[in-house]
């Protein structure tokens, strides 16, 4: 595999795709394979200037690095993760407050109360969540920098818990579907839609509660792409990043 690997440099350079001579390179792998392939480091001049250092991330992790670079760049306050079910919204919020030191807000807490689940409602594309409350008793305490309370709503007892004291943080993350509903993009830095195929995205909900499927089906995910296309949230988003495996 190592010769393949040298072969095809080797054409690389040839093509001049490669800015080294054709010759010089050919006496230095065939030295190489003479000696046995020896393993080659750093020069100790290199090591003393550069201190190099190589660090591996799983390849998971791969399609969210340029968010992460933004944010390294920008340092914003408030960043929205909207997109589909099953895409790795949850996944990638728990990863940035893993990384930085962030709240992280879901708009799974905030689902319509009874009274609020009328048939003119849920029939509005972007209407399936209560996003007034969260614009009042999130977003706008995070835009003036003070801390929030929040109260979650209980989807078993279909009312409001006591609220729970937030201290402001300077980085916030918004999280779920909805989180770009209209009345609610302009208090964002940045945000970003994840997507995934629709193959794996039935399978991933199956793993995860194959007793709720049916529901979603029939019912969330029609909700959810409802609002994507009618506003086109995908567009809106600063990126989109595919989780679909490769």
């Amino acid at each position: 595999q190592l010769e393949e690997k040298n072969q095809s440099l080797m054409d690389l350079i040839s093509n001049n795709e490669l800015p080294f001579s054709v010759e010089e390179s050919k006496c230095i792998l065939s030295k190489w394979k003479e000696d046995n392939y020896p393993a080659i480091h750093h020069s100790n001049t290199f090591n003393q200037l550069y201190h190099p250092a190589y660090r591996l991330i799983h390849k998971k992790y791969v399609p969210f690095l340029e968010l992460f670079k933004y944010i390294d760049n920008n340092h914003p306050s408030m960043i929205s993760i909207d997109g589909r079910c099953a895409s790795g919204k949850t996944t990638l919020s728990n990863l940035l407050k893993l990384v930085y030191d962030c709240n992280v807000f879901k708009m799974d807490d905030f689902f319509l109360q009874p009274h609020q689940r009328t048939t003119e409602r849920l029939t509005s594309p972007g209407e399936n969540v209560d996003h007034e409350r969260f614009e009042q008793e999130i977003l706008i305490p995070l835009s003036k920098h003070e801390d929030v309370k929040l109260c979650k709503f209980n989807c078993s007892t279909m009312s409001i818990e006591h609220a729970i004291l937030i201290p402001y943080k300077p980085f916030n993350i918004i999280e779920g579907s909805y989180s770009m509903h209209s009345s609610l993009q302009k208090y964002y830095d940045f945000s970003v839609f994840l997507t995934v195929n629709k193959d794996e995205q039935i399978e991933r909900l199956r793993k995860r509660n194959p007793k709720m499927l049916n529901n979603f089906i029939q019912r969330w995910i029609p909700l959810e792409e409802a609002y994507f296309n009618t506003f086109s949230i995908q567009d809106k988003c600063d990126i989109q990043i595919n989780t679909s495996k490769a």
